[in-house]
């Protein structure tokens, strides 16, 4: 039991290792958005879900190659991108939608 385990875990280290391989290279993306929109949560609703669509885009191009696990390499991507896009613009009204997705 314990050698199928070890077996098991190994194919999925060797199928997930390419998946991962594209997320952990840097890649730089801009987003458009309106830092206008942001002034109310509605408008910071909307623009979450406009870079949000952009983010998700640019990984599913990034990761367009990969055969096995892509879905989870590409929401790997998409979390990690978009926690660093609401970050980086840094506006309490996008990091509260963000906070409430999550």
């Amino acid at each position: 039991m314990t050698r199928l385990l070890i077996a098991a875990a190994l194919a999925l280290t060797t199928i997930a290792t390419p998946a991962f391989a594209a997320t952990s290279e840097k890649f730089q993306m801009d987003v458009e958005f309106s830092r206008a929109q942001l002034a109310t949560p509605a408008g910071a609703a909307a623009e979450y879900k406009q870079i949000s669509q952009q983010v998700t885009d640019r990984c599913e191009a990034e990761h367009e190659a990969v055969r096995y696990g892509k879905e989870i390499a590409v929401k790997f991507c998409t979390d990690r991108t978009l926690g660093k896009a609401v970050r980086r613009i840094a506006d309490p009204n996008l990091t509260a939608v963000h906070a409430a997705q999550n």
